[in-house]
């Protein structure tokens, strides 16, 4: 156990950077170039480890693992529960879906929690909760939007794909009236919640951590992107329609990774979201009739609490570099 306060290390002869306690020279910096300093000595370019985790990959698969096992279990007790009521397993009802997403996604982000702490005590800031520069960091998120619509078109056009996910119907939103806006809720807004909390604030980043010692900042980040892509579309195949989900694999693929490189760029949790909850939104008025109302309400309330809520958030102290 560390002691408190902490004793600051010995100053290193005929150099300015700082010990960092992996044992490198240099802090690493989010969005920049891993463990080295920027020449000038800007002070803000040096981040505090302990907004920094060491999360390393195993972590990140184990944590998957664990939440798809969980999820599993979690639903296999509800089954057992409901069973006496009568109700038909192989054609659940809406209702049963319902809890089952939920109780999915909070699986996930239990998961993410527990096999965080495994290396140190999870902050809000580890997971991209924070406070970043509005500008650049809308600037990131619209360029990541336009960067998947040109794909997403491209691949319309040359590959035109028929297939469609069964969650509307699943979800009962077509008989309307609460259905509909509950699986709004589930669709636009606990969808990018849970999702971009396990896959991109913690699974890509424990993957990028891993690769980026033997390969390098900007190959680990592309290499933890792509699996996290592939992962993140592998996850929304249904083994019983593959002829219809096999076909919007691609597209998914590839909006997980833009995913992550704007969540790499901006150092944002709230960017990633945003931009999800927009993507399920317009999903959601493709797949559910008149629901132009809820998705529209779901959407634009999660694109405004992305944009406000990082502003209530303190701004985090600059960290200064180690004496000369």
């Amino acid at each position: 156990m560390s002691s408190w306060p902490p004793v600051p290390p010995p100053p290193r002869v005929g150099g300015t950077a700082d010990a960092h306690p992996s044992g490198r020279v240099g802090s690493p910096r989010e969005g920049g170039e891993l463990g080295v300093a920027p020449a000038g000595g800007d002070p803000r370019a040096l981040e505090d480890p302990e907004q920094s985790p060491r999360w390393a990959a195993w972590q990140g698969v184990l944590g998957f693992v664990a939440a798809y096992l969980g999820t599993a279990t979690v639903l296999l007790f509800v089954s057992v529960a409901v069973l006496p009521a009568g109700v038909d397993l192989e054609h659940p009802p809406p209702v049963f879906n319902v809890i089952g997403v939920l109780l999915q996604d909070l699986v996930f982000i239990a998961a993410a929690l527990a096999f965080a702490a495994i290396s140190a005590r999870p902050r809000r800031s580890h997971f991209g909760i924070r406070r970043t520069p509005l500008g650049r960091t809308l600037g990131w998120a619209a360029l990541g939007v336009v960067s998947y619509l040109v794909f997403a078109l491209l691949y319309q056009l040359f590959v035109d794909p028929q297939g469609k996910q069964s969650i509307a119907e699943a979800l009962g939103v077509r008989e309307g009236g609460a259905f509909l806006v509950i699986g709004g809720f589930v669709v636009v807004v606990m969808a990018p919640v849970a999702e971009e909390f396990f896959f991109r604030a913690f699974f890509y980043r424990a993957v990028r951590n891993s690769l980026s010692r033997p390969l390098g900042r900007a190959t680990g980040v592309l290499f933890a992107a792509v699996i996290t892509g592939l992962l993140f579309g592998v996850m929304h195949l249904e083994p019983g329609r593959l002829k219809e989900t096999l076909p919007l694999i691609p597209l998914l693929v590839v909006l997980g990774v833009v995913f992550c490189l704007v969540y790499e760029l901006t150092n944002s949790l709230f960017a990633v979201i945003g931009l999800h909850a927009v993507v399920n939104m317009f999903g959601y008025l493709v797949v559910a009739k008149n629901s132009w109302i809820v998705a529209l309400a779901f959407g634009g309330a999660m694109v405004t609490a992305c944009l406000v809520l990082p502003r209530l958030l303190p701004r985090a102290p600059a960290p200064t570099p180690a004496p000369a």
